[in-house]
């Protein structure tokens, strides 16, 4: 008898030959294609849509914020985006690639060279230097090590941290620590820049200069940024909002 594993391996590469087949029409110039898709969890006796019939695109060096209420699937959304979940049915693209059902070490390597996350918990390994950090992503993906340098003392530069390289994560202030994990998921110059809560954890003087730092990040360099916040002060910081409720898209404001 095939393992539970083994089965969900094989669903899912069944359900990604036939997100391939559909007749999907990408837009080009778009960063995130989202198609139809939904996401079922199965409780036993209750059946959980957290996704339903969702479709959404994000534009290439665009920056999107997606609010809603709890439960409403926003997390999800962020989940089916960046590789870290499959949807029950439909398609998600990035960058022109089908992320949608892939197996585990195709979106292990799709995280690690095309995306970027920051989180509301800054996730920093205590133990490890503010340059370490910055520089554990670049190990892993075997950049040399004069390219890791090169890179980590850039975009420690860029988000102001260059003379706390050396510091441990308790050393620093809540900002600073979010910084350092903006200046990680820049490392491996990603594509996508996803971010969840990114200021949930930061009193509102410091959730603003993260917020700001974003945009500059989303100016200067052409970033493309998806950002899920609860706080509609951050939210239309961005160059548009998305409102989430029922695992739908139920409104689009532009600024």
């Amino acid at each position: 008898m095939k393992s539970k594993k083994k089965r969900e391996l094989e669903k899912a590469k069944i359900l990604k030959i036939l997100a391939d087949k559909n007749d999907y029409q990408l837009d080009p110039n778009a960063m995130i294609n989202v198609f139809d898709i939904t996401k079922v969890y199965d409780l036993g006796e209750v059946e959980v849509r957290a996704l339903d019939g969702l479709s959404m695109k994000v534009q290439k060096g665009e920056f999107v914020s997606v609010m809603g209420p709890s439960g409403s699937g926003k997390t999800t959304l962020l989940n089916m985006i960046g590789a870290l979940d499959n949807p029950t049915s439909g398609a998600v693209y990035v960058n022109g690639i089908n992320v949608a059902n892939m197996d585990d070490e195709e979106q292990t390597n799709l995280r690690l060279r095309n995306l970027g996350f920051i989180f509301q918990f800054y996730n920093l390994v205590p133990v490890l230097t503010t340059f370490e950090n910055v520089e554990l992503p670049l190990i892993f993906a075997e950049v040399p090590e004069d390219e890791r340098i090169r890179r980590v003392e850039k975009y420690l530069t860029l988000v102001g941290l260059e003379d706390r390289k050396d510091h441990l994560p308790a050393e620093l202030s809540g900002g600073e620590q979010q910084r350092v994990a903006i200046a990680r998921s820049l490392s491996n110059s990603p594509a996508l820049l996803i971010a969840d809560e990114p200021t949930g954890e930061l009193d509102t003087k410091k959730d603003m200069e993260i917020i700001t730092l974003l945009q500059e990040l989303n100016k200067d360099l052409n970033q493309t940024i998806l950002m899920v916040t609860h706080d509609p002060a951050v939210g239309k910081l961005a160059d548009r909002l998305l409102k989430m409720r029922d695992g739908r898209i139920i409104d689009e404001i532009k600024f």
